[in-house]
């Protein structure tokens, strides 16, 4: 979904009161104050919104922010992510001059937000150093920086072959998310044949332990659309397979490519050549995986997400929707089963640790002495701040064995999920709980 879409946010709800006859009025100084207290420690809900309420206030509430950021990108992540995410809209090069340090930063954690924020007034000499962020290790990264790209070329032919390329490439991206922004963007420059990646998606069924990911990809694809101005027809994305659904999916097909013929005749030749006319592996509707036992989740606000699963008959599998496989040697998963069983007795019931935020590790597994095959997730969680301590010791050894049975040197060419698989993994494991290992095992697989 395109960047306008993603930054759309609720009216402003904050609570107000009249005010009495002893009180005396805030300063625009104490109200800027006020909503920089609420963008940093109000709810979920309040602190986009206070954050967002600055922006009303114009010069001197970027002077005031300009104050807190500090001199460092340790001073600037203390205002946290609603704040980041709102310093590039006051369009204030002092304030873009602090963002693109902390986006440069890989131990910022908030670089997505800086992200977005910079791509809201991307400048067209910045071309060079978004660019170089289109292949970063966390998606929203990725996205946005295409969409600066995207608002960098508008009206610049130089660029229009460069641009094409890069969300050519992110049709191909690991991230669903990203590949439907490709998609759209493609779209807009006149290839119509990329809207055939947001079809496919209304076709997934796929689910990550309880997660409907298919469902939520349907959904998605569908306001995808929307964007496009292009209609689906009958298509219920609660029922993607029921008869109706699948007649208009069919007709839908039919319909983008005529759609895209139409818009390519008006394209050169060498242009078209730069978008693939097929889909890759990686973007085509699977079935739910089967015979799954073990799954671990890792969410890293600095290493970026990872989803795992591995099977009954030995087989590692990686991503969701269209995942990659990797068979195990004989006899892996049942000896990281009996792992994960001492993990979950010596937790003895406890299911959380830790404290809502960016970070997170999922462990799934059986749950033990159930003989119904019903799933056991354990999880731990944190903000961007370290928690010593966070991550229980049977966990760490959990942790050390699963990352340890990834196979190295076993990248599936062209899948980017799974190249330095292992590494990527015990790197994301480290900026969450904590090492569950000293790194000589993974040399050792």
């Amino acid at each position: 979904m395109l960047l306008g879409s993603l930054l759309a946010t609720f009216a402003l709800t904050l609570p107000t009161h009249p005010v009495q006859k002893d009180e005396k009025p805030l300063s625009t100084a104490e109200e800027i104050d006020k909503f920089v207290g609420l963008s940093r420690t109000g709810s979920a809900i309040i602190r986009p919104q206070a954050a967002r309420k600055l922006l009303s206030y114009g010069e001197p509430a970027a002077d005031r922010l300009l104050e807190l950021s500090g001199d460092s990108n340790r001073d600037l992540a203390a205002l946290g992510t609603s704040l980041v995410e709102v310093l590039g809209e006051f369009d204030d090069p002092r304030l873009r001059a602090r963002l693109w340090p902390a986006l440069e930063d890989s131990e910022f954690p908030w670089r997505p937000a800086a992200a977005r924020s910079l791509a809201l007034h991307a400048r067209a000499n910045e071309w060079d150093r978004f660019a170089q962020y289109l292949d970063d290790p966390i998606a929203p990264v990725r996205l946005a920086c295409l969409d600066a790209l995207a608002a960098i070329e508008e009206g610049d032919d130089a660029r229009r072959n460069e641009l094409l390329q890069h969300a050519a490439t992110q049709l191909a991206d690991e991230n669903d998310i990203v590949r439907r922004n490709a998609a759209l963007h493609l779209d807009r420059l006149g290839h119509g044949r990329a809207l055939l990646w947001l079809a496919e998606d209304l076709r997934r069924t796929d689910t990550f332990f309880g997660v409907a990911t298919g469902e939520a990809a349907r959904y998605a694809a569908l306001y995808a659309f929307e964007d496009a101005e292009v209609e689906v027809g009958d298509y219920n994305a609660a029922d993607p397979e029921s008869e109706t659904s699948l007649k208009a999916l069919a007709s839908l097909d039919e319909r983008l490519l005529v759609r895209a013929e139409s818009k390519e005749k008006a394209l050169p030749e060498s242009e078209r050549l730069l978008v693939p006319r097929e889909l890759p592996s990686i973007a085509l509707a699977k079935p739910p995986v089967k015979n799954v036992v073990l799954g671990l989740q890792l969410r890293s606000c600095r290493r970026g997400d990872y989803f795992l699963r591995w099977t009954a008959d030995d087989e590692l599998i990686i991503g969701y929707g269209s995942p990659a496989r990797i068979e195990l040697p004989e006899g892996t998963t049942a000896q990281l089963v009996d792992i994960a069983g001492r993990a979950q007795n010596a937790t003895k019931g406890t299911v959380y640790w830790g404290r809502p935020g960016c970070d997170m590790e999922l462990y799934a597994m059986p749950r033990v002495g159930d003989r119904d095959g019903s799933v056991q997730q354990l999880i731990i969680s944190k903000d961007e701040q370290p928690v010593s301590n966070l991550r229980p010791r049977p966990l760490t050894s959990l942790g050390a064995a699963l990352a340890a049975s990834i196979p190295t040197g076993k990248a599936i060419p062209d899948d980017p999920r799974t190249r330095e698989l292992a590494e990527r993994v015990f790197a994301a494991f480290a900026s969450i709980g904590g090492a569950v290992s000293d790194g000589k095992a993974a040399g050792k697989r």
